[in-house]
């Protein structure tokens, strides 16, 4: 989904541990991202309210009412049933890219987390859970790899600059790919508000996961997609931090 964004090349400090010297943006290339921006965010809130109408039916017609003793499938199905309601709130609430990817990312989740109480519901093992690009959780999934035994971890040869940079984070075959070809995977912007990196610093483009921690939850949870607290963070508010917000 939005593979290839022509500004990914305006991103700053894609990846952290490659600083480069900073290139103030014209006013005419500050207007274009600006342009873009609105664009993307205006499909992207199109495609999240898509994703969460039919995670919508999915729920009304696989609801479930189950005994408290089948506790493990209970836990699983009220964790699906909030993911679904924060993913909502994101929706209504979202100013950027990294907020709606949030709420497609929590849908998605609540449908995974569902699946998984129905499989506990009729006594079978659920599926792996689902490993998402950490460059843009939107991207296609990350496959699984088998469990290596010790003995052939011992025996795993060294590998180079490019492989251990592809596997520093999970990333989807595309990305991981770009990486080591020694290219920019396709990263999920977020727009930095005027003034944040510094007092006379315009609106840019940036790597979601290199906005402060402070200011957003998205860049240390790949926008929901790794920590399970994230639903119930978003339903009490939290997730909204003190900071210029993108249209200001």
């Amino acid at each position: 989904m939005f593979r290839r964004w022509w500004f990914v090349r305006l991103l700053r400090n894609a990846e952290p541990e490659r600083r480069r010297p900073r290139r103030r943006l014209s006013k005419e290339q500050q207007e274009l991202v600006l342009r873009e921006w609105e664009v993307l965010r205006d499909r992207l809130a199109e495609f999240a309210a898509e994703r969460l109408a039919a995670v919508g039916d999915v729920f009304r017609a696989a609801e479930l009412r189950l005994p408290p003793e089948e506790a493990t499938a209970r836990r699983d199905y009220l964790w699906a049933l909030e993911a679904y309601e924060a993913a909502g709130k994101l929706l209504d609430e979202a100013v950027d890219l990294p907020d709606l990817t949030a709420a497609v990312v929590l849908a998605e989740r609540a449908v995974e987390r569902l699946a998984a109480a129905h499989a506990l519901h009729a006594g079978h093992r659920s599926a792996p859970q689902v490993v998402r690009c950490f460059y843009n959780p939107l991207h296609a999934p990350v496959p699984h790899v088998p469990a290596r035994s010790a003995k052939k971890t011992r025996q795993r040869p060294r590998v180079g600059a490019r492989e251990a940079a592809a596997d520093r984070r999970p990333a989807c075959p595309a990305c991981r790919n770009a990486i080591l070809a020694g290219q920019l995977p396709d990263v999920l912007p977020a727009l930095l508000p005027a003034g944040a990196a510094g007092r006379r610093s315009p609106r840019v483009l940036v790597p979601y996961y290199t906005v402060p921690q402070q200011w957003s939850p998205w860049s240390a949870t790949a926008c929901g997609a790794y920590d399970d607290e994230v639903p119930a963070m978003v339903l009490r508010g939290d997730h909204r931090r003190r900071a210029p917000r993108p249209g200001r």
